[in-house]
């Protein structure tokens, strides 16, 4: 192996697996300089970037990580199961047998997750695919805070600088930890005309924290605080309605994230040319602060179904995929608004009983690279 120049080997590694790396950086100290190199990582997405088949993703409960939704396709990982799978048997070696022995707080998209013991409150960054784990440090709040999210920063080349993952503190202030300092700092939250705000509604995308909240009208609202913006203390949040505010809606409103964006679905009457009304399944997307229809179709298009199914997500990839569970059969239906098609599985493939909770499931996606976890503090 040694005469075969440095480009060769990495056009021939470039055609496996992620999770083959992990192990292949243990060889020798050549081939972790070339796996590691920004070369390499060019190479590697070169290779891989005609691929239309999406990588595994799952839809998971927000509490203890439950899979209620899996796709495990061919994708740049080469993983065996679903991510629900590896992210659960991750957790029982790291806290116990028990789902109830830890708790899943956050999905990064950089493939990381934000996670604790219930016992042990100490938090970690960890990578569930590599096992790779980083034990934050403890602060003064500890047992007063409540974790919202983890936010990660990327540059240009898709390279993963940093992260800060937030706790909620009060009303007013957030407790922060940063990667690059490896510290926890406070810092006050600033907006307007927000009456009360959902704190486990809450959704990170890349550098920004968005929250579901209400307005002085008792509108609902999303609340958004880009958490790199800032050099001072104070951060500012900028509100959004959703867009069927002051209609009557079938749902709780929520949002899913799909490619990149929030999301967001519900049951709202619609009116007709003849000026009566109609109640249509609609799903918008949030661009430059607006939302944007996406798609619509009539909700008794699925009227034989809809009284005993309740909204469970979006596709993390098609924004006009949406998915229902019955409370009953434990079956999952899968709406295409686009095609206006729907799908009936008989039985839930990874539920072992009803969800519970309606609209707050949190979509997983695996990146199409390995991210190694920036920290100033120990690995354990």
């Amino acid at each position: 192996m040694s005469s075969i120049p440095e480009d060769l080997l990495a056009i021939i590694l470039s055609k496996l697996s992620i999770k083959i790396f992990t192990t292949f950086k243990l060889v020798c100290k050549q081939w972790e300089s070339i796996l590691e190199s920004p070369y390499f990582r060019d190479v590697f997405r070169s290779t891989h970037q005609n691929s239309h088949t999406p990588p595994s993703w799952s839809l998971m409960s927000w509490d203890y990580g439950k899979e209620l939704v899996a796709y495990n396709g061919l994708n740049t990982w080469g993983l065996e199961r679903s991510l629900g799978s590896y992210i659960s048997s991750f957790l029982t070696k790291k806290f116990g047998s028990k789902r109830n022995d830890y708790r899943v707080w956050s999905y990064a998209e950089v493939g990381l997750i934000l996670t604790s013991g219930v016992l042990n409150q100490t938090l970690y960054v960890a990578n569930p695919i590599t096992h790779e784990c980083v034990q934050l440090p403890s602060h003064a709040s500890k047992y007063f805070s409540w974790p919202m999210g983890i936010a990660t920063r990327i540059d240009d080349k898709g390279v993963f600088l940093d992260y800060k993952v937030v706790l909620y503190y009060n009303k007013d202030n957030l407790l922060i930890y940063s990667s690059q300092t490896g510290l926890w700092s406070y810092y006050n939250i600033v907006y307007s005309y927000i009456s009360s705000l959902f704190v486990k509604l809450t959704f990170v995308l890349h550098e920004s924290l968005h929250l579901v909240a209400r307005d002085s009208e008792g509108k609902g609202v999303i609340v958004s605080f880009n958490l790199y913006a800032t050099s001072t203390d104070t951060i500012q949040g900028r509100t959004t309605r959703f867009p069927d505010s002051g209609k009557n809606t079938r749902f709780d409103r929520s949002c899913s994230t799909c490619q990149g964006s929030l999301v967001y679905m519900n049951v709202v009457p619609v009116t007709k040319v003849d000026g009566t009304l109609e109640d249509k399944l609609c799903v918008w997307r949030l661009k430059s602060w607006e939302w944007q229809l996406v798609s619509e179709i009539a909700w008794d298009f699925i009227d034989t179904y809809r009284s005993h199914y309740f909204y469970l997500g979006i596709n993390p990839f098609d924004a006009n995929i949406v998915y229902f569970e019955s409370n009953m059969q434990q079956s999952l239906l899968s709406v295409n608004l686009h095609k206006g098609e729907f799908v009936l599985q008989s039985k839930l493939e990874h539920s072992d009983q009803p969800t519970q909770f309606e609209n707050l499931l949190r979509s997983v996606v695996f990146p199409q690279w390995l991210h190694r976890i920036p920290n100033t503090v120990r690995i354990v």
